[in-house]
């Protein structure tokens, strides 16, 4: 069944499920229900969740609601338990993603276009668009269903949050873990400004781009006609080459051709000489390659020294590509770098901040940008006959994942956080006490502390913080212009001190204002870096507080945190530094459990992206199935385990339709008759077995559900009520129908009493996964409180649960054997029925079921009756002539038999006739009987027809 239609229910597009949830949204707001739930009595103290804070330079998706509902639902589970939850909402308010939409918004295209209108300008433009989507992220968030304090929220962009993160600088100063230094990095020409791996790894902005790779002629000195053959992938950085690497274990090759002689790996000669004639001539290891020298490709006077232009051993050549020869240029490569430290090779830059080759560079590549220059490189390689191959190779490159330029590796001065460093005073790294202090964390899933977690603080180097940008805290480091002495400010106070003042906005370009006299009568100027604001981000647990300035013992009393949660790339970045920065502060793991998701990817598989348009928007979804089917369509998902999963609108309209809708129906079928039941009637004290069976099923729902939750386990918890809702729909409901209408009193109020304990019960079950629906249940029940969400749950202790539960109720744990034993009983006979052709409507005169399935079992008589009714025999009698696991029904339809089977199918007819007239139970009808050839029959059996019906029939 598809949700209501607007139509129907009066609304402008909007379902009777989306109209019911908005309902309960105003009940929520008029009542101040969340703000109740935090002032309520909370027996087991605090429950700490920190909030990680989003951009708001978009609108959010299916994947950052993913975020917000795994944040709401626990929030709220811990509630019932008893525990006091604070949300704070916190805004990410610098870095990149703004910069790259002032840039835009102006029509900037360079670092010097910024420069031109001023950091004054472009910042204050920052300001004003960086909470351009707040408002929409409200609506969004509220509208998913996530309770969540937005008026207080925290903002990185503020003096306060600012004063706490040059707090935490200045810590790591005097621990000796801030330092300045240059090394490769990752760096984007167009932002000018360095970025870290992580930043790039996270939202996977490696692409796979073909582009004309070379090989290239070294001679070799003393030897005319002789070359070392070296591949490279990025020509612009030959004219910076320095040295050739070979593996000292890797075994190399001079061969002889009609071109020359060349010095490669053997197992590089194949694919290097795949169609030309060659002689090998002289085989030797890399070692004894060592200390050769050959021809510089360039002329570059600053590069000459003693120790350049010769043959290194480099443990990181490889003979998988190429010639198992690196062609080294010191600072545009990682282990060139590495190289050219241990050897003490020339380090000199080449480029200028937006990669245009400077005065050092050859003259007839000076001022050009080093993509564009690739192609005269190139040329003037092969006019000097240096130049062995060219040839297209398509590899993965890293793109800057805000303005998408190709990344070069650069080695630029950068200031950083020793993660590699023993702090003062101390004996351990601290990579080495983050990978202890891991040790005591929670990861949902499992592998991924000492697996994904763990290789990345195991690899991690040390962290570049600072960014050569405007939008972002100030880094509080001042620097004598004379003596390069350096002072690092830990707060606004301390900058008054030395300054005289402070002004009123820490951003650029007033910070940059304030100066003093250092020691050496020089003037102590800030450095121009800006913070990179995953440090922002790592600082929230006591950076939202002004710690330590303000609210300094309800910060250590709120930490670590209890319960943080994000999608798996943040591995790389939150999840890892706020690790970072709690060992680096603190000593301490910073959180105690964390949740990671998967990837919500569009229903195409590729990334969600607004431009392409590849997903529905979450609020449209929400309009025509309701929050909850969302929300539980993402608990239940293999996303909460880490996995990538495709979104589909589909399966939101399936999650509402056989859960939310079914469920629904159930409560739908209880009001129709809730108002007879009269108040007092225990359904503890039923003996009827499907109100056991219910009640059983119940108890085992609540330690499933409860287990899960306590292990962040969504999943799994949804799984069983999901379960649960179909069996008692399918099942119980279904089956006792009749027992509504009965005429036995008792039994209709054994019946009405088990449905509305079941649906209370399941209501506080499913609050934190489909708040909007569990509340509406509620409501219907007549619930005792103002909310169900004020509701305690149920608690249990976890050994021997089973036992406790079922310690009242014996026979319970038999009746759940003994159901399943029916149900299957029932399934086996319904294909018998199926595959002779004869319809259940059509009674039968008798199954027989095997006495080694039910011999024995208690109230086995009731128990053969609900088979009977299902299966729409006369009798079921136990047989010691049916094989255990089997059935026997008897096809055989006498007159008596086949009339019956027509009555039942004329008041089916008639059944389905009120409900198109949509007429309650109570409500008397006529009904005009087309003519038949059966009507004497008809007539035979019209008193029980009407009386079943309530319905006159008149025959035409």
């Amino acid at each position: 069944m598809s949700p209501t239609s607007a139509k129907a229910t009066g609304g402008q597009g909007k379902s009777e499920t989306a109209l019911r949830e908005e309902s309960v949204l105003a009940y929520w707001k008029e009542h101040l229900i969340f703000e109740k739930t935090l002032e309520k009595d909370a027996p087991k103290g605090e429950f700490v969740f920190y909030d990680g804070p989003p951009f708001a330079t978009g609108l959010p998706h299916h994947g950052s609601l993913l975020s917000s509902i795994i944040k709401d639902v626990i929030p709220r589970y811990k509630t019932m338990r008893g525990y006091r939850v604070r949300r704070r909402w916190g805004w990410d308010c610098h870095g990149l993603p703004i910069e790259t939409l002032v840039e835009k918004e102006l029509g900037l295209k360079t670092r010097k276009d910024i420069e031109t209108i001023g950091i004054k300008a472009f910042n204050e433009k920052a300001r004003s668009m960086v909470l351009q989507f707040v408002h929409d992220w409200e609506k969004y968030v509220e509208r998913i269903g996530r309770w969540v304090d937005f008026k207080n929220s925290y903002k990185t962009m503020d003096n306060s949050y600012i004063e706490s993160v040059w707090w935490a600088l200045k810590q790591l100063w005097d621990k000796e873990l801030l330092y300045e230094g240059r090394k490769v990095l990752m760096y984007c020409p167009h932002d000018e400004t360095p970025l870290a791996k992580a930043e790039i790894a996270m939202d996977n902005t490696y692409k796979d781009i073909t582009e004309e790779a070379v090989t290239v002629k070294f001679g070799l000195i003393g030897h005319p006609g002789t070359y070392f053959l070296a591949w490279t992938t990025t020509p612009w950085t030959l004219p910076g080459n320095v040295a050739l690497a070979v593996g000292p274990d890797i075994e190399y090759v001079q061969v002889k051709t009609d071109e020359g002689n060349f010095i490669l790996a053997k197992e590089r000669l194949e694919a290097t000489f795949p169609n030309k004639k060659y002689e090998i001539v002289d085989t030797r290891l890399g070692s004894e390659c060592v200390g050769a020298t050959y021809e510089p490709l360039f002329d570059v006077p600053a590069l000459k020294s003693d120790t350049a232009y010769k043959i290194y051993a480099g443990d990181f050549v490889t003979t998988g590509e190429g010639t198992g020869i690196v062609h080294t240029a010191v600072m545009y490569g990682e282990d060139d770098y590495v190289l050219g430290e241990k050897e003490g090779l020339p380090m000199v830059q080449m480029l200028d901040n937006g990669a245009h080759y400077n005065d050092v560079a050859p003259e007839f590549l000076r001022g050009k940008y080093i993509k564009a220059a690739e192609k005269e490189i190139k040329h003037d390689l092969e006019n000097r006959g240096l130049l062995f191959e060219k040839k297209n190779h398509t590899h993965s490159y890293p793109h800057c994942y805000r303005c998408g330029t190709p990344l070069i590796y650069n080695a630029v001065p950068s200031w950083f956080l020793g993660i590699n460093r023993v702090p003062k005073g101390k004996h351990k790294t601290i990579k080495q006490r983050m990978l202890e202090e891991n040790e005591k964390v929670n990861w949902i899933p499992e592998h991924l502390k000492h697996g994904r977690f763990g290789n990345i603080v195991e690899s991690a180097p040390d962290w570049t913080i600072s960014r050569n940008r405007f939008w972002a805290s100030p880094l509080p480091i001042w620097k004598c212009q004379k003596c390069r002495k350096i002072e690092v400010i830990g707060s606004v106070a301390e900058l008054k001190e030395k300054a005289g003042n402070a002004p009123d906005d820490l951003h650029r370009p007033y910070i940059d204002e304030y100066t003093w006299k250092c020691d050496c009568d020089g003037e102590m100027r800030r450095v121009p870096e800006v913070v990179d604001c995953w440090v922002e981000s790592g600082s929230m647990p006591f950076a939202e507080y002004h710690y330590p300035f303000e609210n300094k013992a309800e910060f250590e009393k709120r930490a670590p945190g209890d319960f943080i949660a994000e999608y798996i790339a943040q591995t790389r970045t939150w999840f890892y530094y706020m690790h970072a920065m709690g060992v680096l502060l603190f000593d301490r793991i910073a959180y105690k459990n964390v949740v990671s998701t998967g990837t919500v990817l569009a229903a195409d598989g590729q990334k969600i992206s607004k431009s392409k348009g590849n997903y529905t928007d979450p609020l449209h979804l929400i309009e025509m199935y309701g929050a909850d089917a969302m929300r539980f369509n993402l608990m239940a998902s293999p996303v909460m385990r880490a996995e990538d999963v495709r979104f589909r609108d589909e399966d939101v309209r399936d999650a509402h339709n056989r859960v939310i809708q079914l469920l629904w129906n159930c409560c739908k079928f209880y009001e129709l008759y809730k108002a007879q039941y009269n108040g007092t009637t225990d359904a503890a004290n039923s003996t009827h077995p499907l109100d056991l069976w219910i009640l059983a099923r119940l108890a085992e729902l609540e330690v499933a559900v409860t287990t899960s939750f306590d292990a962040y386990d969504l999943p799994d918890g949804c799984r069983a009520i999901k379960e649960f809702i179909d069996e008692y729909s399918t099942w119980y409901v279904r089956r006792s129908r009749e027992r509504v209408k009965s005429d036995d009193e008792k039994d209709r109020q054994y019946t009405l009493a088990t449905q509305r304990h079941v649906l209370l019960s399941l209501a506080l079950l499913m609050a934190p996964i489909m708040p909007f629906l569990a509340e509406s249940i509620y409501k219907l029940c007549d619930g005792t409180k103002e909310s169900v969400h004020l509701e305690a749950w149920k608690e249990q202790e976890k050994q021997g649960m089973f036992a406790r539960i079922f310690r009242k109720k014996p026979d319970q744990p038999r009746i759940l054997h003994a159901m399943k034993l029916v149900r299957a009983a029932v399934s086996r006979a319904l294909e018998a029925r199926d595959k002779a052709g004869i319809r259940v409507r059509q009674p039968l005169s008798k199954l027989e079921v095997a006495a080694s399935d039910f011999a024995g079992i208690a109230m086995a008589d009731e128990l053969l009756k609900i088979i009977a009714e299902e299966i729409n025999v006369k009798r079921v009698v136990i047989s010691s002539g049916v094989n255990g696991g089997e059935v026997a029904l008897d096809l055989t339809l006498t007159d008596e038999l086949r009339e019956e089977g027509l009555v039942r199918e004329t008041i089916r007819e008639i059944q389905s006739f009120r409900k198109e007239q949509k007429l309650q139970p109570g409500e008397h009808a006529v009904y005009k009987m087309p003519p038949t050839e059966n009507r004497a029959i008809l007539e035979r059996n019209l008193a029980s027809i009407e009386k079943e019906t309530n319905t006159k029939v008149e025959f035409v």
